[in-house]
């Protein structure tokens, strides 16, 4: 007699090691700072200080310099969107990253560099000639031993970026007893699910605080001048709306449910409106409150 067994399909529920993975992000700067020893020294005599410590002055090489400082600003904006798109993990400036957001963060990232890259380019082109205007804008500061040689300046300067795999607990390629290997696997557990509580909560925080600050907006005084909202404040929320969806790494459905209340709540309102309108800002501030209050219960 033969017993007949269904056989079970198998299902491959999602890991956090499937459905994420580490972004690494690096920006190297060439800041054009300099430490003046000769003109702290001159300061410190002239004061009557005692202690080499009591002061320190720097100079600025490039003082003024457009290009460069539109390169200092343009990284700053390249780690904000970074950190726009992904959450924290760990305390060495790791990023995590849904996989399911691979493609349009690679994306982004490529176009980032390619600007970064311009800016480097327009700055190093001239780079001449900024050294001279930097002699007249500095006077008796200018030294000039002290500016990279042309062919350098570019190197000072680097963007780069790296997606790895979120290592597995198990993933222990060591010599060791069995009770040591439990250790580590438990150890590292642990550390990961710290991490991920973090990451998450960076997420919640980011919807707290963004809220909060768009129902303040909403607020129509009895009297005076209603508060000004821009159009940047408006964009940047419903961005923050169109990022929870890869943001949420654990699919968690009390964020997916705030993410839909707050994409219903804003996807027809445009800033015309919110100037205009005393209701349509009631209505906005109304929704945000209920947001708001989710989170008191």
């Amino acid at each position: 007699m033969h017993t007949y067994t269904q056989q079970l399909p198998v299902v491959n529920t999602p890991t956090l090691q499937s459905s994420s993975m580490i972004l690494r992000l690096h920006i190297s700067m060439y800041t054009g700072r300099k430490a003046d020893k000769k003109t702290q020294q001159e300061v410190l005599t002239g004061k009557g200080a005692r202690s080499k410590g009591a002061a320190s002055v720097y100079k600025s090489l490039f003082a003024g310099d457009q290009d460069l400082d539109s390169i200092t600003a343009f990284a700053s904006h390249a780690r904000r969107r970074v950190s726009a798109m992904t959450v924290p993990w760990g305390d060495n400036g790791d990023r995590l990253l849904a996989t399911k957001s691979f493609f349009d963060v690679s994306a982004e990232l490529s176009s980032l560099r390619v600007e970064f890259e311009a800016r480097v380019k327009l700055f190093s082109h001239n780079y001449g000639t900024k050294i001279g205007n930097a002699a007249f804008a500095l006077g008796d500061l200018f030294d000039r031993n002290e500016y990279p040689h042309p062919d350098e300046i570019t190197h000072k300067f680097a963007f780069g970026y790296s997606f790895e795999p979120l290592p597995d607990s198990g993933d222990f390629r060591v010599d060791l007893h069995n009770d040591a290997l439990d250790m580590l696997r438990a150890s590292y557990q642990k550390a990961s699910d710290q991490r991920l509580e973090a990451a998450m909560q960076d997420v919640w925080s980011r919807v707290i605080e963004e809220t909060t600050r768009l129902r303040d907006k909403m607020i129509v005084p009895e009297q005076g001048n209603r508060p000004r909202i821009f159009e940047t404040t408006l964009d940047g929320f419903k961005e923050l709306i169109g990022s929870l969806d890869a943001l949420n790494i654990t699919n968690d459905p009390q964020l997916e449910i705030i993410r839909t209340q707050l994409h219903n709540a804003l996807d027809p309102v445009d800033i015309d409106s919110l100037r205009e309108s005393d209701s349509v800002r009631g209505a906005v501030k109304e929704q945000m409150q209920r947001v708001l209050d989710k989170f008191s219960m």
